[in-house]
């Protein structure tokens, strides 16, 4: 995935703490100073709510999956509105460990699942909170078997406050959840919004007034961090499908994108998601978010240049 926002990490090497052991023959008298990296150590039992243990913002939190099943929770406030960016290590450190994490808050209303990044069984997200919220964030080894767990499934963790990864001009008005309640857009629009619930759609729709222009439909969030590989259909003015996607340009980025030339004016449907239908894979939730930026400019038609000056 490309770069995230946030603060750049020069570490050292895996689980290095990057300090030097004295000799053991003499005895300096001296503590030695604490890692460089982990800032903070989980404590058990940190497995249930009652037992989470408070997560430091900004600093790394290091353990390891220390028995089967075992279950590392801890929570954090959030003030405000903020964008929030999880980071999970472990592969990319020489770990055995495969996280899986869970967000949500007191009352779920605010909750999502996070697996692997693309190429990396590590875990790396950024999201939009809606509002000052106190957050649990869970973590367990995913691969199941007896022996997934001891010293060398070790993990590093960190929970930042950082800048919003892109930008938009307007925010999607609810309900807009069926063809009936599509909320209009216009060329160079970029819409913020999320999908609430893996089983539901936001409906858009775009007034195409010529016959003939170049359509873009297209989302940045996936390849911002967001926890949404996003769906989009588009369906023409007669209601038949135009075309339908969950990657971009290439196969390894899972943003959506759909360009086509219009052949007809008149009212084009478009349905965002989380992507796939038929597949069981529909992750939804608040911190599922997506811009759809939206492009349609009439195709230029260059007339023959006959050389008598007319």
């Amino acid at each position: 995935m490309p770069a995230l926002p946030g603060a750049a990490v020069d570490e050292p090497p895996p689980f290095d703490t990057a300090v030097d052991e004295p000799d053991e023959e003499v005895d300096t008298g001296d503590e030695l100073p604490p890692a460089t990296i982990c800032a903070n150590m989980e404590q058990e039992p940190n497995g249930e709510v009652d037992e989470a243990q408070d997560l430091p913002l900004e600093q790394w939190m290091c353990g390891y999956f220390g028995e089967l099943g075992d279950n590392d929770l801890f929570a954090f406030d959030i003030e405000e509105a903020s964008w929030l960016r999880v980071w999970i290590r472990a592969q990319e450190l020489g770990s055995l460990a495969n996280p899986r994490a869970f967000l949500y808050d007191e009352d779920r209303e605010f909750d999502a699942s996070f697996e692997d990044s693309f190429l990396s069984a590590d875990i790396d997200r950024t999201f939009k909170l809606d509002e000052g919220r106190e957050l649990f964030l869970g973590i367990l080894e995913q691969e199941v078997g007896s022996v997934q767990f001891g010293e060398e499934y070790e993990w590093r963790l960190r929970v930042s406050v950082v800048k919003a990864p892109v930008t938009w001009t307007s925010e999607e008005v609810e309900e807009n959840d069926s063809r009936a309640e599509a909320n209009p857009v216009v060329d160079g629009d970029r819409v913020f919004g999320r999908i609430e619930h893996g089983l539901r759609y936001d409906w858009f729709e775009l007034e195409v007034t010529e016959d003939r222009e170049d359509v873009s439909i297209e989302t940045d969030s996936w390849s911002h961090g967001s926890p949404l590989n996003p769906e989009i259909m588009v369906e023409g003015p007669d209601g038949t499908e135009i075309g339908s996607a969950f990657t971009h340009d290439s196969a390894s980025n899972f943003d959506a994108k759909v360009a086509f030339t219009t052949t007809e004016p008149g009212i084009y449907k478009i349905r965002v998601g989380s992507c796939c239908a038929g597949d069981g894979a529909r992750p939804g939730g608040l911190p599922n978010w997506y811009v759809l930026d939206v492009s349609s400019v009439p195709v230029v038609v260059e007339t023959e240049d006959t050389g008598d000056g007319l």
